[in-house]
This record gives structure tokens, C-alpha cells and sequence, in this order.
């Protein structure tokens, strides 16, 4: 006779059983008060950072200078600091998209593989210390004023035009808001967005760039949001209006892009080509002589956005005060320099240590062709940088008498001014008088 056999537990059987094991309902009682709790304290920061200007309790022109400070340092310590870092890397690279400022990289020498890398860092550093830190702070105005130290003798010259720092300026505020918009877990309320066209209001006020090519630049703007919103449209008009492919331009891209991944071949950087083009528009893209991405490689990037998204929405507990990303070092060595703390392919100004060399980052930009930190002695100014001589080789120890004077005219201002209630104010008594 055959073997009896027993019948197969349906799905509805395996449920039940499933849910009548105590086990399983602590299991799932733990999940759901974790998700739960995800969902309550996910959005509080950004609820908190929205409340004073809500509900009708102040119109967004009133905010103040250190008010939008405050709101960037959470943006990058806590809510987005993979962005905040992603948008900048991206700004920097659509500099060498528009002519005139590839041409000006390759004249002064900065375009090549041994001084690009150096030339990177330097101008990340002096972002980062500028989106950080409070516009009355020391650093603040030291790392503003190397910035138009620098620039000095090209705009002199003629070399750096107006509308392409205005450009640059955008392309920030450009970016922040694109990369956040479109690949982190929420949107920038109107709150945020506004802090973001305060600062960059402030800062281009600071690196004395004419605001006149944007529409209302003579009847002034309602708050810092009708002024990033205008400042980004006017930025893409530009690129548009100038941004064409040059040799000078390709070159940017085989310096700073191809360079790193030339020591695993040539399909290891056509991918890389591809990835950065994603990030570009295709007048951006174009400009830079970047092939676009396929369609598999599209899906797969839009899918691990879209799984990152949902994990960190729903998934994440917010990151607690103890963990904030530091976007630069909180306090001078002891050799009275700052170090840098955020790797790369070439290690300027790392301290040597054991997290800074065998962290899983440092170890995976080894693979593909990273310097270790402390490599070649002091080729890479392990001891630090100083804000005050920052930059390439040529310029650095030169300045300090000039920004010494820059920062003497800017000590003593507050921040607890707004900017665009004070443009407000002005336009009201003008026309009490008219």
C-alpha cells in the first residue's frame, strides 16, 4: 500500500499559527511601536524648523541671518548631510562647464592632475567653513574673505566675469535644493528654502557680486525664498545662454573625473562618466563632455534612490544631537591649524589615524587608486590647513594684509538683522513718501 500522506498546511493555517505564537506577536508588537515611533519623531525637526514662520505667526521676510545659519547647520549636521556634501561636489564640477571658467583653470595651471586635487580640497574647505559657521564668526569672515583674496586679480583682470560668480552662487543654491528635492527621503519646506536664499543672499553680498541680472534686483525681494527662486532661474538661463562643449572643459572632466578611476580600466571609468552624468542636466552634461547613462544603469540608480528614500522615511530614526555630522573640524590642532576630516583621492590636510586609515570609506577609495593619509610625509599637509593662506601654491602666505582689511570693515555686525525685512522696510517708507 502507498504511504499515507498528510496534507499541506494551507497559508491561511500558517497565518494563524503564525499569529497565535507568542513569540511572533511580541515580534510584531515591537515592530509596530518602532514604527510608530519612527514616524512621530521622523518629521519633528523639520516641523520644528517651520513653526516660527507657520501658522501666521511671522512672514519669512523676517527672518534673520543668524536664523537661516541656524537652519543650514541642521540641514547639514542632522536632516541631510549626504546632499549637503553631493551638492556641493556638484556645484564644483558645472564650474568648469561654462567657458570662460575652464579657460581660466587651464591658463592658471590648476587643471592638471598634480595641482587639481589640492585645488578641490582648498575650495571645499572654504565652502564648508562658509556654509558652517555664523556670519560674524572668525572663521566665517577669514574663509569669505580668502575667497575674494583670490579672485581679486582675475576679476581685475577680466578673467572672472560677474555672471560667472553669480553663476557659481547659484549653482549652490541650485543644488541643494535639486538634490534634496529629488533623491532625499522629504522635500525642503518653503521655511528651508527661504534659509537657503538668505544665506546665499549673504554670502554674495560678502564675495561683493552684483545681484543686478536677476529680475527684481531693483524693486528687491519679498524674502529669501522669492530670492533663490529667482536666482536659480536666472542660472539656468545662463547655462543655457553660454555653457558650450570646449577642449578646456573636457580636460576639467578627465582631471577631476577620469582620474579616478584610470587605475581600473577604462570600463571602471566610463561608469564613473555615466554616474556623474546623472546628476547634470543636459545642458550641463553637454558642456562637460559627459556621455549619458543608459537606461539599465538609469533603473538601477533610480531604484536604490527610491529604496534609500523609503528606508530612511520610514525605517530611520532621526539622527540624535550626539551624532551630527561635522562638516568640518570644531576647533584648531595643536599646531593652531584645522584638519579635514573627509577623504578623497589624495589625503590634503588628513591627520593620520586609525579611523582615517582603515575606516571602511578609506579602505574602499584605496581600491580604487586612493593615497593613504600620511602617505609621501608632508606632501599633503597632514598638520592642516590655516584659513588665512589656504589655496594654491603661488598665492599661499600672499593676502593677508588685504584680508586682514576685509575683515576689519565686516567685525562688529550682527546677525540678528533680516535682510529682506530690512529691504521691506525700505520700500514701504519709500512709498510713504511718494
Amino acid at each position: 500500500m502507498p504511504p499515507s500522506t498528510l496534507p499541506l498546511p494551507t497559508p491561511k493555517i500558517v497565518a494563524q499559527q503564525f499569529f497565535l505564537d507568542p513569540k511572533a506577536c511580541i515580534l510584531i508588537g515591537i515592530t509596530a511601536l518602532y514604527l510608530i515611533l519612527v514616524r512621530c519623531l521622523r518629521y519633528r525637526r523639520a516641523n520644528s524648523i517651520a513653526s516660527p514662520f507657520t501658522e501666521g505667526k511671522r512672514p519669512m521676510s523676517s527672518m534673520t541671518t543668524q536664523e537661516a545659519s541656524d537652519i543650514m547647520t541642521q540641514l547639514q549636521s542632522f536632516e541631510f548631510p549626504y546632499s549637503m556634501n553631493k551638492a556641493r561636489s556638484v556645484a564644483l564640477l558645472k564650474a568648469g562647464g561654462i567657458p570662460t571658467m575652464s579657460k581660466l583653470f587651464a591658463v592658471t595651471g590648476q587643471n592638471n592632475v598634480r595641482n587639481a586635487g589640492k585645488r578641490a580640497v582648498d575650495t571645499e574647505i572654504l565652502l564648508r567653513e562658509s556654509q558652517t559657521q555664523p556670519r560674524n564668526s572668525q572663521r566665517y569672515m577669514d574663509a569669505v574673505a580668502r575667497m575674494n583674496y583670490l579672485h581679486a586679480r582675475y576679476r581685475k583682470a577680466g578673467k572672472i566675469l560677474d555672471k560667472d560668480l553669480l553663476h557659481t552662487l547659484g549653482d549652490g543654491a541650485l543644488e541643494i535644493l535639486h538634490v534634496i528635492d529629488s533623491g532625499e527621503w522629504r522635500q525642503l519646506s518653503p521655511v528651508e528654502k527661504c534659509a537657503v536664499g538668505v544665506f546665499h543672499y549673504n554670502l554674495g553680498e560678502d564675495l561683493e557680486i552684483p545681484f543686478t541680472p536677476l529680475r527684481s534686483s531693483e524693486s528687491g525681494w519679498q524674502d529669501g525664498l522669492h530670492f533663490v527662486t529667482e536666482l536659480i532661474e536666472w542660472t539656468k538661463l545662463y547655462e543655457k545662454e553660454v555653457a558650450r562643449p570646449t577642449a578646456t572643459g573636457d580636460q576639467y572632466v578627465r582631471v577631476y573625473v577620469d582620474s579616478a578611476g584610470k587605475k581600473l580600466g577604462k570600463a571602471v571609468t566610463s561608469l564613473l562618466r555615466q554616474l556623474v552624468g546623472l546628476d547634470l542636466d543636459d545642458t550641463m552634461r553637454e558642456s562637460l563632455c559627459i556621455e549619458a547613462a543608459g537606461p539599465l544603469l538609469s533603473a538601477l540608480v533610480t531604484a536604490i534612490t527610491n529604496a534609500r528614500k523609503l528606508a530612511l522615511r520610514h525605517l530611520s530614526l532621526p539622527r540624535p544631537a550626539s551624532c551630527a555630522y561635522q562638516p568640518v573640524s570644531s576647533g584648531l590642532n595643536t599646531d593652531g591649524l584645522y584638519n579635514f576630516s573627509h577623504g578623497g583621492f589624495q589625503p590634503w590636510y588628513i591627520q593620520p589615524s586609525f579611523w582615517s586609515i582603515w575606516s571602511p570609506g578609506s579602505l574602499l577609495l584605496r581600491t580604487f587608486g586612493a593615497r593613504k593619509p600620511g602617505s609621501k610625509g608632508d606632501r599633503y599637509r597632514p598638520r592642516g590647513y590655516d584659513l588665512k593662506t589656504i589655496g594654491p601654491s603661488p598665492q599661499e602666505g600672499k593676502g593677508i594684509e588685504e584680508m586682514t582689511e576685509t575683515v576689519a570693515a565686516w567685525e562688529g555686525r550682527g546677525t540678528g538683522e533680516s535682510p529682506f525685512g530690512d529691504i521691506q522696510k525700505r520700500k514701504r517708507y519709500a512709498s510713504t513718501i511718494e
